[in-house]
C-alpha cells in the first residue's frame, strides 16, 4: 500500500480529531515502507485498539514501524497487549508511555527465560522480612518500587539481568532496602508535630532535585546500616551496582559521615542541604533503590500515630496496675498521673521499660505500639506515656465509636471481594483482574412462596418425586460375574462353545444387580437481572422450588447462586443455598426473596462458581444456568464482547472438569448459545409457564 492509501485507512480507523497530527508527524509514510504483511498487521491492530481509545490507537500506529522492525509481528503483538494492559489498569498516559518503551520491552523479552515473578518469591521474601525486626509488612505488586511504611510495592516481575539468580537477588535487595527505610528511620521525625520529610526537603530547594539528591544520599546511609545488620546480603548487593563511585571530594566527605553508625535521617538532610547548591551532575541510582512516596508514607504514619498513641497510653494503665499488684499496694489516680515509664529500644529491636528505675516486662500491645512509634519518632512524647484513663482506648484496635464505624465500613467494603480476569476478544488477551465480584446476602422473604408453589403444582409434584426417586434406586444389571442372582445365558453359550473347542470354560456365568452410586455436584446459576422482572422471575423461583423438592428426594449435592450486577466493579453473586447449607425454611425463604436486580455479566460469575467447584470432590460436576437472554452490562459488556468472554469462561470451566448447560426462554438463543455452550449443551423453553416442569425434566436427563 502507498502512503496515501495508508493515510486514508488511518482516517477511517482513528478519530478524525487526530487527523492534523497524522498529517504533521506522518505515521502513514513510515507504515508505507513496511512489508505488506506488517502493514496489514499494523492497520488491523490500529482498528482494534481504536475501539478502546483513539489516542492509544494513534500511539500504536506512530510506534508500530519501529516495533515491527525490532520485534517482528509476534513480538509486536505481545508489546501492544502489554501496553493495553497498562492502559486498562493505570490510564492513558502510562499506556502511551508503554508504547514508546519499545527497546525496554525488547530487552525484557530477550531476558524472559531469566525473569523472576513476584508470585514465585513472595513466600520466601515474606518469611525473610518477618525474621527482621520491625512492623509486619505486606508485599504487593506495584507500578513503582516504593513503600508507604506498611506495604512494600515491588515489580510484578524482574528481568533486568541475564540470570534468574541475579534477578532474585535484586528482588531481595529491593525488599530489604524498602524495609530499611521504615526500620532505620528514613521518614522519622523528632516529634509528632515536627515537619515531615516533604516539608523539610521543600525548604532546601526545588522538590524534584532535592528529593533525588536526598534519595541517593539516604541510599548510601541505609546501605551502611544494612552492611552492619546483614553483611552477607550487603556484599551480594554490591554485585548489582555497576555505578562509578562519586569522586568529588565534597561528596565523599558527606558519604563518610553517613556511613557512621550514629548517622540518622537528620544527617542525610544536612548533607542534602550542603550539596544542593553545588548543582553538580548527580550519579545514577543503584537498581534496588526505589522512589520515596512521601505523601503515601505521611498518610500511613499519621494514621498510625493517632491509633498507637492511644494503644500506648492504655498500656501504661496496664503497666501501673501490674506494678501496683506486684507491690501489693493500691496506686491512687494522683500517684499514677505523676508516674510515667521510661521506654527505649535496644540494639536487637526489643522494647525496654523502666518504672521508677525498675525494669518491667511490657504488655504485648504496649511493646508493639512502642516499637512501631520509635520507627516513626525519635522519642516518645512524655504525655503519651501518661495513663489513658477510663474510656480512652478500645482494645479491639481503635479509639471510640467513630473509629469502630469507619473500620467496620472498610471491612464491609472489602469483604467477599474477588478479582477475576476478563477476556477481550478484540485484543485476544485477558484484562487482568478486571472484574470485582462480591458475594451479597440473599435476603430471605418468609411469605410462603415455596409452599404456595408446591400447592399450585400439587398434581405434578408427586410424579416428579417418583421419577427422581427411581433415579436414586436405579440398578444396573452386571453381566459375566463369577457369582450372582441369575444366569447369564450369553456367557453360558460362549463358555459351552469354548468347552466344545477344547478351551478352558469361563466361570463368569452369572448376572448380578448393582445399585449405581450417584456422585454428583450441581450448581444452579440463576439470572436475576432486571430483564427477568415479572413472570420470568416468578417462573425461575417456581422452578427452583420444584427442583429442590425433587433433589432432596434424590440426595444429589447441589447449590444455588443468583447473579447480577452493574459494570465490572460491581459484579454480584447471591448464595441462595451453598453445598454446606441444608434445604430448610431459611433456604426456602431465600428462594422466595429473589428479585430482579441490574445487568447480566456472566463471565465473572462463571469463573467464581468454577472456583467454588474446585473445593468440591465429585465424580461429575454440572453447572446449570437459568437465564432469559444473552450477556449484557451497562459498560459495554454486550454483543460479541460479552458473548466471547462468557464463552471463554465456559471453556475454563470445562477444562476444570465442569459440564456447563444453559436453560433459557430466549427464542433467539440459537443465534449465540451454540457458540457459547455447544450445540447440545442448551435448551430453549418457549413457554415460560412450562419452565418449572421443564427444568426438572432436563435435570433428570442431564444426570442419568
Amino acid at each position: 500500500m502507498r502512503s496515501g492509501e495508508i493515510e486514508q485507512a488511518l482516517d477511517e480507523l482513528l478519530d478524525p480529531v487526530l487527523s492534523s497530527r497524522r498529517t504533521a508527524e506522518g505515521p502513514a509514510r513510515a507504515l508505507a515502507k513496511l512489508p505488506d504483511d506488517q502493514q496489514r498487521f499494523a492497520l488491523h491492530w490500529t482498528g482494534v485498539i481504536g475501539k478502546s481509545n483513539s489516542e492509544m490507537a494513534y500511539q500504536f500506529a506512530a510506534h508500530a514501524p519501529r516495533a515491527l522492525a525490532l520485534l517482528g509481528c509476534e513480538g509486536a503483538k505481545l508489546w501492544l497487549l502489554r501496553a493495553m494492559d497498562i492502559y486498562d489498569k493505570q490510564g492513558l498516559y502510562p499506556g502511551s508511555e508503554a508504547f514508546a518503551r519499545i527497546e525496554d520491552f525488547s530487552r525484557e523479552r530477550r531476558r524472559r527465560n531469566s525473569a523472576v515473578a513476584l508470585a514465585e518469591v513472595r513466600p520466601v521474601l515474606e518469611r525473610f522480612l518477618r525474621g527482621l525486626s520491625g512492623r509486619p509488612l505486606i508485599l504487593e505488586a506495584g507500578a513503582r518500587l516504593c513503600t508507604d511504611t506498611e506495604t512494600l510495592y515491588l515489580p510484578e516481575s524482574i528481568n533486568r539481568f541475564d540470570s534468574r539468580e541475579k534477578n532474585y537477588l535484586l528482588y531481595k535487595a529491593a525488599a530489604v532496602h524498602l524495609w530499611a527505610q521504615a526500620w532505620f528511620g528514613t521518614f522519622r521525625r523528632a516529634a509528632p508535630d515536627a515537619p515531615h520529610l516533604g516539608e523539610q526537603l521543600a525548604r532546601i530547594g526545588g522538590r524534584e532535585r532535592a528529593l533525588k539528591l536526598f534519595s541517593l544520599l539516604e541510599t548510601a546511609r541505609l546501605n551502611a546500616c544494612i552492611a552492619r545488620e546483614l553483611p552477607g546480603l550487603a556484599r551480594e548487593m554490591k554485585t548489582l551496582d555497576a555505578r562509578a563511585p562519586a569522586h568529588d571530594a565534597t561528596w565523599q566527605k558527606h558519604l563518610r559521615k553517613l556511613r557512621n553508625p550514629g548517622a540518622g535521617v537528620a544527617d542525610t538532610l544536612a548533607a542534602t542541604a550542603a550539596l544542593y547548591p553545588l548543582q553538580t551532575p548527580l550519579p545514577g541510582a543503584p537498581p534496588y533503590q526505589g522512589e520515596l512516596d512521601l505523601e503515601a508514607a505521611q498518610i500511613a504514619i499519621q494514621r498510625r500515630l493517632e491509633k498507637e498513641q492511644l494503644q500506648l497510653r492504655a498500656g501504661v494503665d496496664e503497666l501501673l496496675a501490674g506494678a501496683a499488684q506486684h507491690e501489693q499496694t493500691e496506686v491512687s489516680a494522683e500517684i499514677s498521673a505523676e508516674m510515667s515509664p521510661e521506654v527505649s529500644m535496644d540494639d536487637s529491636g526489643e522494647i525496654e521499660v523502666k518504672l521508677d528505675g525498675e525494669l518491667l516486662a511490657p504488655p504485648p500491645d504496649f511493646a508493639s505500639a512502642a516499637s512501631s512509634l520509635l520507627q516513626d519518632l525519635e522519642q516518645l512524647p512524655q504525655e503519651w506515656l501518661q495513663p489513658a484513663g477510663d474510656g480512652k482506648y478500645d482494645r479491639r484496635g481503635g479509639a471510640g465509636e467513630a473509629d469502630d464505624a469507619a473500620r467496620a465500613d472498610e471491612e464491609n467494603a472489602n469483604r467477599g471481594v474477588f478479582r477475576y480476569d476478563e477476556w477481550d476478544f478484540h485484543r485476544e488477551s485477558y484484562r487482568k483482574k478486571w472484574c470485582a465480584l462480591r458475594e451479597r446476602d440473599a435476603h430471605p422473604l418468609h411469605d410462603g412462596f415455596v409452599d404456595d408453589t408446591l400447592k399450585k403444582y400439587a398434581h405434578l409434584v408427586a410424579d416428579i418425586r417418583r421419577s427422581f426417586e427411581a433415579l436414586r434406586d436405579a440398578r444396573k444389571l452386571l453381566k459375566a460375574q463369577p457369582d450372582g442372582d441369575g444366569v447369564d445365558f450369553d456367557a453360558l453359550v460362549t463358555a459351552h462353545a469354548d468347552a466344545r473347542a477344547g478351551a478352558e470354560m469361563s466361570e463368569r456365568l452369572f448376572t448380578r444387580a448393582h445399585k449405581a452410586e450417584r456422585d454428583l455436584a450441581v450448581i444452579f446459576m440463576v439470572d436475576v437481572s432486571g430483564s427477568t422482572k415479572g413472570w420470568i422471575n416468578d417462573a425461575e423461583r417456581e422452578s427452583l422450588a420444584l427442583l429442590c423438592e425433587a433433589l432432596e428426594a434424590l440426595g444429589d449435592r447441589y447449590a444455588i447462586y443468583a447473579f447480577s450486577g452493574m459494570t465490572r466493579n460491581r459484579c454480584e453473586v447471591y448464595p441462595v443455598k451453598t453445598f454446606a447449607q441444608p434445604y430448610d425454611a431459611d433456604a426456602r425463604a431465600r428462594i422466595g426473596g429473589l428479585r430482579p436486580q441490574d445487568y447480566t455479566r456472566m463471565g465473572a460469575t462463571i469463573r467464581h462458581l468454577t472456583q467454588i467447584f474446585g473445593r468440591v470432590e465429585a465424580r461429575a460436576k454440572i453447572l446449570i444456568t437459568l437465564s432469559d437472554g444473552k450477556p449484557d452490562d451497562y459498560d459495554g459488556y454486550r454483543g460479541d464482547y460479552g458473548i466471547e468472554d462468557t464463552r471463554r469462561a465456559l471453556m475454563e470451566a470445562r477444562h476444570a472438569g465442569i459440564r456447563p448447560f444453559c436453560i433459557t426462554i430466549d427464542e433467539r438463543a440459537a443465534e449465540y448459545l451454540p457458540h457459547m455452550y455447544g450445540r447440545a449443551r442448551y435448551a430453549v423453553v418457549s413457554d415460560v409457564q412450562k419452565l418449572p416442569l421443564k427444568v426438572a425434566d432436563i435435570y433428570r436427563r442431564l444426570t442419568t
